[in-house]
């Protein structure tokens, strides 16, 4: 097995050294364990609960409305 390269960063939130799987991107927060728990309890607790998707709603939010095509019947001829 290969070990991943792991980088050393200081955290975001409290200044710890810690290290991280992945290369940090400049500008871009990067939090230690126990700081990004806290910071994911947090969200969990303020989260509005699931989304859900209504299509009919979707549409009528930005006041756009949907024209049908007209039915065309495959039995007449043209």
């Amino acid at each position: 097995m290969s070990q991943r390269k792991m980088y050393e960063v200081n955290c975001t939130e409290c200044h710890k050294a810690t290290t991280v799987p992945f290369e940090p991107t400049k500008g871009k927060p990067i939090y230690c364990r126990t700081c990004f728990s806290k910071r994911r309890t947090k969200r969990r607790e303020t989260s509005t609960g699931p989304i859900t998707f209504d299509m009919k709603n979707a549409w009528a939010s930005r006041g756009v409305t949907r024209h049908k095509r007209p039915e065309k019947s495959i039995f007449t001829r043209t």
